[in-house]
């Protein structure tokens, strides 16, 4: 019998982002490292989570999401499957059941979650860390006046100056104009910016 017990309804919420997203024919798999960049993105858009992410090689990381999601699996709202060389996260078995049981909350969040859910459909792995990571840098600058897209794209790349493999710069500028049109911040263009403008 699963128990649930001593879990954040905000965490009812990080699952039923990924439920949302399988619930959608084409999508990108997700697997630890995008479900990390989930959790961080949810708490930034105000997200109770209780989570806190700090910088890492592989973008913003919270090591106290182990926890989190070893109580949603224990209470069988989430499971892994290994697929490949990756372990990918899926709504667990008692999750469905559950969901009826937190649908105020899952009503309260519901913008939040779309929000979430349509930014991860359109991202891999890795541009899901350059996301991640871009929007961690922004929200860390976004104190200082007139900050710019060059601004951030600066921090990002020295942020990943020791990443390997190295991290696209042109792709990190891509990130951080589209972000932008897709209204995630409101930064000063950079005309310097060497960008082909795209959707995820």
């Amino acid at each position: 019998m699963k128990i649930l017990q001593k879990i954040n309804p905000a965490w009812i919420v990080l699952t039923e982002i990924i439920y949302r997203i399988e619930q959608q024919k084409y999508h990108m798999p997700i697997g630890r490292t995008i479900f990390q960049k989930i959790a961080y993105v949810a708490t930034v858009l105000g997200l109770p989570t209780g989570l806190n992410h700090i910088r890492a090689s592989y973008g913003p990381y919270c090591s106290e999401l182990d926890e989190v999601k070893k109580r949603l699996a224990n209470a069988g709202l989430i499971q892994e499957q290994r697929l490949g060389s990756m372990f990918k996260v899926l709504p667990g078995l008692e999750y469905k059941n559950t969901r009826e049981k937190y649908q105020e909350e899952i009503k309260k969040w519901d913008c939040l979650i779309n929000k979430t859910t349509d930014l991860f459909l359109r991202l891999d792995t890795n541009k899901a860390e350059i996301v991640a990571t871009v929007l961690f840098v922004e929200k860390e600058i976004n104190k200082k006046n007139d900050k710019t897209e060059q601004d951030v794209l600066n921090e990002v790349m020295k942020w990943k100056q020791k990443r390997r493999p190295p991290v696209n710069e042109k792709e990190v500028a891509e990130t951080i104009r589209n972000l932008g049109i897709l209204k995630w911040f409101n930064l000063k263009p950079s005309h310097e910016l060497l960008v082909n403008d795209y959707e995820f």
